[in-house]
């Protein structure tokens, strides 16, 4: 990813359906001169990204935790049940006088308690505060540093939380898979050879990366 330099300026964020449709119209008026191809790919209206929006960094990032390495419908059914042990939503001053076991009980491996735990600790000293006003690459610094979040999380937490405009991961599946479609490669592209292939879609990486999640999920409902 190739990271912003700078300063950005904190604003509400959009609702889910809502996500880069302010953007949309001039994305593919870019991509109709640089890259035809992911122009004929992109629906003329923007496509609608259902997501879970929170109110705080510290929640987005809880939930990213909890949907790590298990499915989109576990992640939520886990995310769920640790924001009732929590209070009924993600609370870092709850969560940290939860017991192992409790958080346990919710579904999270050990792992993904002690990162949860190790989180709650950063909100609570004030290490997740004003995000939203840093770079990419200064949000992905900050968060790279804390136990259980890695370059693909920080990626999604700018992407769908702060809403930056021009993120794509090529650690992403899902991204390269719909690489493999719009280019109707035989095999997925490599994650650096995708990182190359959206270069030219900047500023608005991700925008492009709806179009692809997007590209995916058409071609599965095609195949069913």
């Amino acid at each position: 990813m190739k990271c912003s330099t700078v300063r950005a300026v904190a604003r509400p964020p959009l609702a889910p359906e809502e996500l880069f449709g302010d953007q949309w119209a001039r994305a593919r008026a870019h991509w109709s001169t640089i890259d035809p191809v992911l122009y004929v790919a992109a629906p003329e209206q923007h496509v609608p990204r259902p997501i879970d929006a929170y109110r705080t960094s510290f929640g987005a990032l809880a939930t990213a935790i909890t949907h790590q390495q298990v499915s989109t419908a576990a992640g939520r059914a886990i995310a769920a049940r640790a924001m009732t042990v929590c209070g009924g939503q993600w609370d870092a001053t709850a969560l940290i006088t939860l017991t192992d076991e409790e958080l346990r009980a919710a579904g999270l491996s050990r792992a993904k308690v002690r990162y949860l735990k190790a989180l709650a600790e950063a909100e609570v000293r004030g290490e997740l505060a004003n995000l939203e006003l840093e770079t990419d690459e200064g949000v992905t610094q900050r968060l790279v540093a804390l136990p259980g979040i890695g370059v693909w999380t920080a990626q999604m937490f700018l992407l769908f939380h702060l809403q930056r405009p021009d993120i794509f991961s090529g650690d992403d599946l899902g991204l390269r898979m719909g690489i493999r479609l719009l280019d109707q490669l035989d095999q997925p592209p490599t994650p650096r050879q995708a990182e190359a292939r959206a270069a030219v879609w900047q500023p608005y990486r991700s925008v492009a990366s709806l179009v692809l999640w997007d590209l995916v999920r058409r071609s599965r409902g095609k195949a069913s």
